[in-house]
């Protein structure tokens, strides 16, 4: 330290006010390309990340509400065919969905649970038949085997549990 000391006191004068205004240069420039770009940048991207999830939160708040809604409607909606028996909306049903021939057991084990089983059934019309019995009438699947037809792509052999009231 004592060498540039003595190095700048042999400086003339007016090579001493050049060094001196090239260090507060490069002392300024230190700063701000080591601690003033970085933190404003990390503030930029914090206010930014702030908006994101606020608008986020925003979001999740009109979907919960949308979701009450929701739910408040189906909890007041009531399935139909709650009179009717189940084998009957069981038969009535696999036949407004082309499943009646595949249809080949209908065996009841009480009046809200019967076991189906169909041969060759379309998977496809299956499911759907399968939605509607739980949308339109509250009647769920509760065991289900399914084996796929060797014969016949798209076709399936199953063995369905289906119970009222359980959903």
């Amino acid at each position: 330290m004592n060498q540039l000391r003595e190095w700048y006191e042999g400086l003339a004068p007016r090579e001493r006010v050049m060094v001196t205004a090239a260090a507060v240069v490069v002392g300024i420039a230190l700063f701000y390309y080591m601690l003033w770009s970085p933190l404003n940048s990390a503030l930029a991207d914090a206010r930014a990340q702030v908006t994101a999830q606020a608008n986020e939160a925003r979001w999740m708040l009109g979907v919960r509400n949308e979701a009450q809604a929701l739910r408040a409607a189906g909890a007041a909606r009531q399935p139909t065919g709650q009179n009717e028996s189940l084998l009957s909306i069981v038969d009535t049903t696999s036949r407004a969905n082309q499943l009646g021939g595949a249809v080949t057991q209908i065996q009841p084990q009480n009046e809200d649970k019967a076991t189906v089983s169909l041969e060759n059934a379309g998977f496809d019309q299956m499911m759907y038949w399968l939605d509607t019995l739980q949308s339109k009438y509250g009647i769920t699947v509760s065991e289900a085997t399914v084996s796929r037809d060797n014969e016949t792509a798209g076709e399936v052999d199953a063995r369905l549990t289906l119970l009222r009231g359980a959903a």
